[in-house]
Formats: structure tokens, C-alpha cells, sequence
């Protein structure tokens, strides 16, 4: 109970600010009876909760805030990046999978700071009930739903298996249902923690009504189009594919939102608060730029860049390097190939989509729910049902803006033919997952599109994620039985660690083995 009390204190102290800008930075505070007591407390409590994504929490490290751990948790995982520099910054445990345990810093930060997202999120519902019905009212409330869903995901994602029907009884996470909810608690199965997660975002979508009240109508707040977009990330993941296309379908019909184009992608991610194809992101203001602590500044070689870690020689393969899809394809826009850096023997290809907002290099308003992924989920789904032609229409719509045909040259031939490249209902799994990699790589998704489909995870290139890498590559690549390179689906380390301050003080809650 101590620590529900100490994550209360933690929300009940976060700044006012005004709802058009989002600029939310703690300044002044707010104690809790103000909170209830003024006529935008609850709008102060609900955009507090979206300030922990960017906060820095008190007493920590200025490494250790949510979306800093998040990518690197999820995307320093994956065959995506390369590590060029043994850091004694915990991240290098994403890499070194063998090196994860349950006192690393980053690892206690995320789960903490998660919670306390979910404990707000309650809070602010309860206060809502209390005050009653109205539009603006309801409206916040279902952001709150949405809120507590999207950090209870992240958090079944990196700290329990993947969902199928076999491993629907594992445990899942702890499930905080009300704001009273607090004691400790044992940690939910999988079917459990999915369906509260699908249960809270079906709220959410019920209580936001489709045009956003004035004051929340920003891409830095949560929306029915939010939830919706989320539910069809996490059907996915349940392997509830029709209710994935269901709710993918309720997106993109909308017309809310329109995908980037050629021409304007190349700027997309440093002008996400007002794109097109933006359904949600947290955004910075240049007060904001966390620099040396930013998402970007160990993969961007800037101005307080460390610059540590860059795309891997698997991605670059996937897209084409060395070939005509680098002038063609436009996201590679975001992957500096002309003057990479050298460290440790490794090759580092510099990546620019948290970089660029107000001209920095460490600042960008990062970008948690875009249009792209709601197609590739929908065609995920539809190759899962065995419905190819739906799957390719997909994938070409993002190809289509995606790709700078030169001059006298044919769209047609940068598109999948399903007869011409022999894509069939056994191989369109395949297709769905390359377009997957390459549209949203560097943005948290590679490592469970990985694990949840079965795959193994091959990093045979020299970097740090090696256990015995020296700094000194000794071959053209390590090969398949150098320690690190394969890691199989099954292995328990691709499962972060239950952190030690919930072990320590949870007797109820199990540990991963």
C-alpha cells in the first residue's frame, strides 16, 4: 500500500498546464484536495499522465524516463541496431540478452513509471465518476481508459510471453483495475491481462466521441481513433484477426487521417504534431530536449549525440542496400548512409526519426500511433486469414507513398504482383513482415513482430550484443554459433526480468524464470 500511496503523492504533484500546446513540464504544483477542488483538476490529472511518458521521474537518472526506455527495451532487442559500444548505461542489457537481471535501473524505471501511468489513469476515472457526466468529462475519461491499456500493453509485451491459445494461461502482468486497487497483487494470466487491455480500450472508444471536444482536439491526446487503432495493434497480438481488420478498418475509413506521400514523408517524423498520418504522439517543445538523454541521441550523431548505435546490417540488407531502392525508396531518408561512423569495428549508420523537430538533432515529438501501422496490421490479419489479395492492396497503399519513381519509370514495378513475384497463401506471411520491418523500423515493433510470430531472432553481424565481442571483428561475421547471434523464440531471457522493486515487495507476484 506504501507504494500506490507514493505513486498518488507522485501524480497528485504534477504541474497545470495549457491543454492547446501540451506542454507538459512540471512547475507548479498541484496537491491532491486542489486538485479536486479546481474547476480543471481533472483536466491537470489527465494531462499529467501524459507527462510521464517525458518526464524525467524524481530522484532517477536523466536516462531513465518512459519512451527512452521504451524504444531501447523493445527496438535495441531486435536485429534492427547495431551496438558499437559497451556502455555502462543499463540499455546495454536490450543487446546482451544475457545480461538482463531484474535490478538493472532501466528495467525498474519502466515497470515503475508504467504503473504509475496506470494508477493516474485510475485516479483520474474515479474522480470523473464523481463528478458526473458531461461531454468534456466523459471524453477525458476514455483517454484515461486509453492510457492505462497502452502501458499495461507495453508492459505484457516485454515482460510476459507472447499471446497464443497454448500460452493464454501464463502469467501476464499485474492488473491495477481501481484506484483503490493497490495491495499486492499476483500477476494476471495472459488471457486475463489481454482481455482487461481490450476491455479498457472498448470503454475508451465508447466514451470518446468521434470529433474530439475543442480543448482535447490535439494529436497529443488520446482519441476514439486512438483506441481504435490500438485495438487492432493488440487483436493482433491476441491472434483475434477479424476484430484486428474490424477496428483497422474503422480507422482508415474514417478518413481522419491520410498516409504521407512521397514528398512529404521524408519530413514526416519531425513535423508529426500536425501530419496527416499522425493518430498519436507525445509532443515536445524545444523546452522539452532532453539531448544528451534523448530518444535520439544514442543512434543520431548530432550535437549531444553519443552515437553509439546505428541500423543494423540486417535492416540495411532488407531495404536494399547498395542498390536502386535507396534513390527510390524514400525512408531511407532516415538512415544516414553517405558518412557513417566507425566504433569498435563496427559500421555505424546514423538514424534521423527522433531527430529534426526545430531543427535539432535530439529533439522530435515521437510518434506512438501513425495510420501506416493500422494498414499493416489489417494486412497481417488478412494473411493470417488466408486472404492475399486484401494483404498485397494493403502493403501497395504504403508502397504507393512510399515510392520515388524516376522519371520514365513504372510504379507498377516497386509494387507486390502476386503472380509475378509467386506470393501465395503460404509466403504472403513473409511479404506482410518485410513491409512491416522496413515501414516502421526503429519505432518499437520489430522485436515482437519476432517473437509473436514464432520466428528466432539472427543477429550474425559483429557488434556488442555478442557476449565475447572484443572490438575486434576476426571474420567477415561471427557465424551462427557465436553466443549472441541466435537467440531461439522459446529461450526465457527474450522475456525481460520481473523488476526487483516489485519482487522485493510483492510476495504474490512470480518472477519470469
Amino acid at each position: 500500500m506504501k507504494k500506490i500511496l507514493n505513486y498518488i503523492i507522485f501524480l497528485t504533484v504534477l504541474a497545470s498546464f495549457t491543454s492547446c500546446d501540451l506542454n507538459i513540464i512540471p512547475t507548479d504544483a498541484l496537491t491532491g484536495t486542489q486538485i479536486k477542488n479546481t474547476s480543471n483538476g481533472l483536466v491537470s490529472l489527465v494531462n499529467g499522465g501524459y507527462a510521464q511518458f517525458k518526464d524525467i521521474p524524481s530522484g532517477e537518472s536523466s536516462n531513465n524516463w518512459y519512451l527512452r526506455q521504451n524504444y531501447q527495451l523493445s527496438d535495441f532487442a531486435s536485429d534492427d541496431i547495431v551496438c558499437g559500444y559497451k556502455t555502462e548505461d543499463d540499455l546495454i542489457n536490450s543487446f546482451r540478452y544475457n545480461d538482463r537481471a531484474s535490478e538493472k535501473s532501466n528495467i525498474n524505471s519502466f515497470w515503475e513509471v508504467s504503473y504509475k501511468i496506470i494508477y493516474g489513469s485510475n485516479i483520474a476515472i474515479q474522480m470523473a465518476d464523481e463528478k458526473g457526466s458531461d461531454p468534456v468529462t466523459d471524453y477525458l475519461k476514455g483517454e484515461c481508459y486509453f492510457l492505462r491499456a497502452f502501458a499495461t500493453h507495453n508492459l505484457v509485451r516485454l515482460f510476459a510471453r507472447p499471446y497464443s491459445t497454448a500460452n493464454s494461461s501464463l502469467p501476464g502482468v499485474i492488473l491495477r483495475e481501481s484506484s483503490s486497487d493497490g495491495a499486492p497483487k499476483a500477476r494476471a494470466t495472459l488471457a486475463e491481462t489481454y482481455n482487461y487491455i481490450i476491455s479498457s480500450l472498448k470503454k475508451a472508444a465508447f466514451l470518446m466521441t468521434e470529433e474530439p471536444p475543442e480543448v482535447r482536439n490535439n494529436k497529443g491526446f488520446a482519441s476514439k481513433y486512438s483506441a481504435w487503432a490500438l485495438l487492432s495493434r493488440v487483436c493482433l497480438y491476441k491472434d483475434d484477426f477479424q476484430s484486428s481488420i474490424l477496428y483497422a478498418d474503422s480507422v482508415i475509413n474514417s478518413g481522419a487521417y491520410s498516409l504521407e506521400t512521397a514528398v512529404t514523408y521524408p519530413d514526416y517524423f519531425a513535423n508529426a504534431q500536425t501530419a496527416s498520418e499522425t493518430i498519436w504522439c507525445i509532443p515536445f517543445l524545444a523546452v522539452d530536449d532532453k539531448k544528451e538523454a534523448a530518444v535520439a541521441s544514442m543512434i543520431f550523431n548530432g550535437a549531444n549525440c553519443w552515437g553509439e548505435e546505428g541500423a543494423s546490417p540486417s535492416i540495411l540488407k532488407v531495404m536494399g542496400f547498395g542498390t536502386s531502392m535507396m534513390d527510390i525508396d524514400v525512408r531511407w531518408k532516415y538512415i544516414e548512409t553517405s558518412n557513417p561512423g566507425l566504433k569498435n569495428g563496427v559500421n555505424i549508420y546514423y538514424i534521423s526519426k527522433f531527430s529534426g523537430q526545430d531543427g535539432s538533432p535530439t529533439l522530435s515529438s515521437p510518434v506512438m500511433l501513425r495510420l501506416s501501422e493500422v494498414y499493416l496490421n489489417r494486412a497481417e490479419a488478412y494473411a493470417k486469414t488466408g486472404d492475399v489479395d486484401a494483404a498485397l492492396a494493403d502493403l501497395n497503399e504504403i508502397r504507393t507513398n512510399r515510392m520515388a519513381v524516376p522519371e520514365g519509370g513504372s510504379l507498377d514495378d516497386y509494387l507486390y504482383n502476386a503472380e509475378r513475384d509467386g506470393i501465395t497463401s503460404d509466403n504472403i506471411l513473409d511479404a506482410v513482415l518485410k513491409e512491416r520491418r522496413i515501414e516502421l523500423a526503429f519505432e518499437g515493433h520489430r522485436i515482437f513482430d519476432i517473437l509473436r510470430n514464432g520466428q528466432d531472432l539472427v543477429r550474425d553481424y559483429w557488434g556488442y550484443h555478442l557476449d565475447n565481442y572484443n572490438g575486434i571483428p576476426t571474420a567477415s561475421d561471427p557465424g551462427m554459433n557465436a553466443s549472441g547471434v541466435m537467440i531461439h523464440t522459446s529461450d526465457p531471457s527474450t522475456v525481460y526480468p520481473i523488476p526487483s522493486s516489485e519482487i522485493t515487495t510483492n510476495k504474490f507476484c512470480v518472477p519470469n524464470n
